[in-house]
C-alpha cells in the first residue's frame, strides 16, 4: 500500500505521481485518525486484479466499493496491532512468500513474465511487498487474538472425518487414511475455519467502536489506468 500521509482537512487535495501520469490523490474515507486516499484505493484495486489475473476494463464498481470495504477492514486491525504491539513481518519472511509468488506465476501464468504483469497492472514489487507484510502481519495478529479462544474437541475431528474426508477421498479415488493419521490436519483445518468466523465477528465489533467515515462512498472510475 502507498504511504500514507496526515492530511489537515478532510477536503484538502494533494498531488501525487503515478506510473500512468499525474494525477489528483484526494481522501475516500476517514478511519478514527487515520485517512484513507485515492491512491491507496488505486492500489489495492489493481494488486487484486493482477493477483486474480483479471483485466482492470472488468472493474465495476461494486467491486471498487468491496475494495475500499477491506482498505477500511484493513486499517482497523492494523490499528490493531499498535495496540497489541504486534511485532511486524521481517524482510526475510516477505522475501520468501514473494519468491514463492513468482515461482507459482512462473509455474501457471507462462504467457507473460513476472516484470510485464507488473507493468501491465502498473504496479511494483515493492507494492507486492507491501501487500504480502500487511497480510503476514494480520495472520499474525489475528492467530495471536483468536487462536487462543478456539477449541476444538475430539468429537469435532471425528465428524469432519467420517462426514467429510472419508466421503471425498472416496469420491477422488485418493488413499484413504487413517483419522490418527488425519488427526492434526483435520483439527488444523476446523480452527482456521473458527477463526475466520471468529475474525467476521471481531471486525463488526471494530467497526461499532471505531469513527469511520466514508467520503466518496462513488469514487468510481480509476484514474490514470491508461488500458
Amino acid at each position: 500500500m502507498l504511504t500514507r500521509c496526515l492530511i489537515f482537512g478532510c477536503f484538502l487535495l494533494s498531488v501525487v505521481v503515478w506510473s500512468a501520469g499525474e494525477v489528483l490523490d484526494r481522501v475516500v474515507a476517514k478511519v478514527n485518525d487515520q485517512v484513507l486516499l485515492q491512491s491507496d484505493l488505486e492500489d489495492e484495486v489493481r494488486y487484486e486484479c493482477f493477483i486474480a489475473h483479471r483485466s482492470l476494463q472488468e472493474v465495476t464498481p461494486g467491486d471498487r466499493k468491496a475494495a475500499l470495504d477491506r482498505l477500511i477492514d484493513q486499517e482497523l486491525l492494523r490499528q490493531q496491532m499498535r495496540v497489541g504491539e504486534i511485532k511486524s513481518a521481517g524482510p526475510e519472511e516477505v522475501e520468501k512468500q514473494l519468491a514463492e509468488m513468482r515461482t507459482y506465476e512462473a509455474q501457471n501464468h507462462t504467457q507473460e513474465s513476472w516484470s510485464a504483469a507488473l507493468s501491465r497492472y502498473h504496479i511494483s514489487e515493492d507494492s507486492v511487498r507491501a501487500h504480502i507484510r500487511m497480510q503476514l502481519d494480520q495472520l499474525r495478529l489475528v492467530d495471536a487474538r483468536l487462536r487462543p479462544s478456539i477449541q476444538i474437541d475430539a468429537t469435532d475431528v471425528e465428524n469432519y472425518y467420517k462426514q467429510q474426508l472419508l466421503p471425498e477421498l472416496v469420491r477422488s479415488g485418493a488413499q484413504q487414511v487413517t483419522l490418527s493419521e488425519a488427526t492434526g490436519k483435520i483439527r488444523e483445518l476446523l480452527t482456521q475455519q473458527k477463526m475466520n468466523q471468529s475474525l467476521s465477528s471481531w471486525l463488526e465489533a471494530l467497526h461499532s467502536q471505531a469513527q469511520i467515515r466514508v467520503i466518496a462512498p462513488n469514487a468510481s472510475q480509476a484514474q490514470g489506468e491508461g488500458q
